[in-house]
């Protein structure tokens, strides 16, 4: 199913998007000098992380529901995938990731930024990815979740067996430990 591929594609990249630098920044220290500091996208942008969980969560999610419950989580990821899609066209913008960057960093008193804030486009771009990923996702379950396969009878939890299929002698445990079915009408052997 490719929605499941989508999803999977999305957590990696949304993964390692948060773990990638999004942007360098320089600072004069008081007692240190000149720092450069790497800002990674988990610090610029926290969401990356619980979005990635979300969209390998919502692998099982999919397989397991259908109907509604489908075109909920559809639209739950559909409305998740906006913060970062917006955070990286936003990035374009020096000044908001500076700004994001700088609240993002513990910097001791008086340090004071040196020079612009280095962008690492790497980062930012597998973040979109990953976004428009988890996006297309929750767009294809909104529109064909209804449609999509799920786990079979067989999976599911049955309502009751009748009480024929058990064995009359109530021997239950010691059929199983013989190696037999006990639910099976007959002897198996």
């Amino acid at each position: 199913m490719a929605t499941i591929v989508v999803l999977v594609g999305a957590s990696v990249l949304l993964g390692v998007s948060a773990l990638l630098g999004w942007a360098q920044l320089s600072f004069r220290e008081p007692l240190r000098g000149i720092v450069v500091m790497r800002v990674d996208g988990s610090e610029v942008l926290p969401v990356l992380g619980p979005l990635a969980v979300l969209a390998v969560a919502s692998v099982a999610a999919v397989l397991a529901t259908g109907g509604w419950a489908r075109w909920l989580l559809g639209a739950l990821l559909l409305v998740a995938a906006v913060p970062p899609i917006v955070a990286v066209l936003r990035v374009a913008d020096g000044r908001w990731l500076t700004g994001a960057a700088i609240a993002a960093v513990e910097l001791p008193a008086r340090s004071v930024p040196v020079g612009p804030t280095a962008v690492l486009f790497a980062g930012p771009g597998l973040a979109a990815g990953g976004a428009l990923l988890v996006a297309a996702a929750g767009v294809a379950l909104l529109v064909r979740g209804h449609r999509m396969p799920r786990l079979g009878r067989r999976y599911q939890v049955p309502a009751g067996r009748p009480s024929e299929q058990l064995p009359p002698d109530g021997r239950f445990w010691e059929r199983l430990d013989a190696g037999e079915d006990p639910t099976e009408p007959g002897d198996p052997r």
